[in-house]
Formats: C-alpha cells, sequence, structure tokens
C-alpha cells in the first residue's frame, strides 16, 4: 500500500469512527489526536525539526475541540477547571514554541495525560499501555540526564505547579 493510498484509508477510518461515536467518545477521541500532535511536535522539536504544524494542530484541538465545547455554567467548577488548564496550555505551547523547549511540551502532555485516560475509561476505552506510550520516554529522558530513576511526574510538571500555586 502507497503511502498516499494509506493516508486516504486512515483519513475513512477516521472519519467513519468520528460519524459514528457518541459524544463522550468524541472527545476521548480529540484527547487522543491532541496527545499525538504534541508528542510530534516534541520530537520535531527535539530533532531540531519545525514543529509548527503539529504544535498549531494542538492548540486548534484546545481551543475549538475542548475549550469551545465546555459549558461553564452547567459544569461548574471542574468545567472552569477545565478551562484554566486549557488556557495554560495553549500558552505554554507558545512558550515553548519560542524557548524550542521539548520538555515544555512534555509538560503539557503529562498534564493532559490524566485527562484523556479519564474520557477514555469513561468512554469504555480504557487502555492500561495509553499513559505508557507518552510517560515511558520522558522516564528515560530523565533517567539519562539524571542518572538515577526519577517519578513520572517530574519534568514539566514544575510549570503546572508554579501556575496552579500563583492562582492559590
Amino acid at each position: 500500500m502507497t503511502t498516499r493510498s494509506h493516508r486516504a484509508y486512515a483519513a475513512t477510518q477516521r472519519e467513519t469512527s468520528v460519524s459514528s461515536a457518541k459524544p463522550v467518545e468524541l472527545v476521548a477521541m480529540v484527547y487522543q489526536r491532541l496527545l499525538d500532535h504534541l508528542h510530534t511536535g516534541k520530537i520535531q522539536m527535539a530533532e531540531g525539526s519545525d514543529s509548527s504544524e503539529s504544535l498549531t494542530k494542538a492548540i486548534d484541538l484546545i481551543t475549538t475541540g475542548l475549550e469551545s465545547c465546555l459549558d461553564k455554567e452547567k459544569g461548574g467548577e471542574i468545567a472552569q477547571n477545565l478551562a484554566f488548564i486549557y488556557d495554560w496550555a495553549g500558552k505554554e505551547i507558545i512558550r515553548a514554541r519560542l524557548r524550542r523547549d521539548p520538555e515544555m511540551i512534555q509538560g503539557v502532555i503529562n498534564a493532559f495525560v490524566p485527562l484523556a485516560e479519564a474520557w477514555l475509561e469513561h468512554a469504555g476505552q480504557k487502555d492500561e499501555s495509553f499513559a505508557s506510550k507518552y510517560l515511558q520516554p520522558v522516564m528515560a529522558t530523565a533517567k539519562a540526564l539524571s542518572g538515577k530513576a526519577v517519578g513520572a511526574s517530574g519534568g514539566g510538571v514544575k510549570g503546572m505547579n508554579t501556575v496552579f500555586a500563583a492562582r492559590a
């Protein structure tokens, strides 16, 4: 199968999945695509390649696929907190692009993995290997840099902690 036909097949498969999905499944799909784009952008950035397309798609998914769908009245505090995280993530991605810092992108990934896992579980699509796809590489990087084991909450979570501390 050629690359072109593979892409056409994948696009058709995605369209079919989206058109037949329940709302909760759509949110889970958006999180999965978001994490895929963030992960790709992080790799591109680390390799010195152009990451702008992947990271722009990630920001678009956050703003149009997640943030715009929040109902802050009905969703109450949870919707307010998600809006705060989405706003932080968009700004963090932009800062990471300006600084060309892939670890800042990993911080955004670290913030979104638990949310994505929760939506996948809620949609009945729990996947035990989901987090390892996005968090395992950071563990290997952290171990290589420090020479010792580091918790998965290290790295980019520091930025989120600073944001939450400033808001408290």
